[in-house]
Parts: structure tokens; C-alpha cells; sequence
């Protein structure tokens, strides 16, 4: 149905390490935790919801042509992701989850997002919202 909404949030701990250890701790120069909300309008309204998928070190594409995505951790192997399908910049450990909207077409030299996960070794499983 067109103009549904999804309306999420986001936020994150900067941390940094101490330099003779291996102990992280929370970064002392930011005192609140940068977060910041958003709601996405839907083309379609079309939301397509996967409780479990398992993934491979092959890579597995979530959503292509879409206006958000969601994928959460739900394995206990890193989980590495590409928006792109070749920099696999972000990485969910064990529960952890991303959420963000995407490019869903080609417009305004805006090139849609190729949305891929895949593990560095081994196997674990994610769970996935993808809206468009």
C-alpha cells in the first residue's frame, strides 16, 4: 500500500582502547552517545520480513531496489555487510543490528544500493526486514 511508513532509530557507543591492552572503554571526548531518528516513506509499501537466514563466507544479497533495510546478527559468527557488493565496510557481531534507508532506485546520479552479507568464515544466520 503507498504511503506506508517505517519510522526507526539508530544510535552508537564510540569506544576507544586503551593502548597497552586489549580492554575497550567509552570514548572520554564524546559524552553522549550520537543517535538520530528517521522515518521512510514507502514506495509500495511492500515489507518482506525473514525470522532466520543462514549465511556462508559466499555472499548473499538481502535487498536490491529497496527503500530500507534491517538485518540483525542472530548467529554467533561476524557477520560482514556491503551496500555496494564489494566493501564490506560494516561488521555485526552477535546480536548486533543495522538499519538504515537505502537508495532504492537510480535517480539524481544516485546509484541503488546491492545490499550483501556474508560471513568471513564459517556460518551463521541473520534476521532481515526489507521494505520498498
Amino acid at each position: 500500500m503507498a504511503g506506508e511508513k517505517i519510522r526507526y532509530a539508530n544510535g552508537c557507543s564510540p569506544l576507544e582502547r586503551e593502548t597497552s591492552g586489549v580492554r575497550w572503554y567509552r570514548d572520554s571526548d564524546i559524552q553522549t552517545k550520537p543517535s538520530g531518528s528517521n522515518t521512510v516513506t514507502l514506495g509500495s509499501g511492500t515489507v518482506s520480513y525473514t525470522a532466520s537466514t543462514s549465511i556462508s563466507d559466499s555472499a548473499t544479497q538481502v535487498a536490491s531496489s529497496k527503500d530500507f533495510v534491517y538485518i540483525k546478527n542472530t548467529g554467533s559468527t561476524d557477520v560482514l555487510i556491503t551496500l555496494d557488493n564489494s566493501n564490506y565496510l560494516l561488521t555485526l557481531s552477535e546480536g548486533e543490528s543495522f538499519a538504515s534507508e537505502i537508495a532504492a532506485a537510480t535517480s539524481g546520479g544516485a546509484t541503488a544500493a546491492d545490499v550483501r552479507v556474508k560471513t568471513s568464515s564459517g556460518s551463521s544466520t541473520i534476521e532481515t526486514l526489507v521494505a520498498t
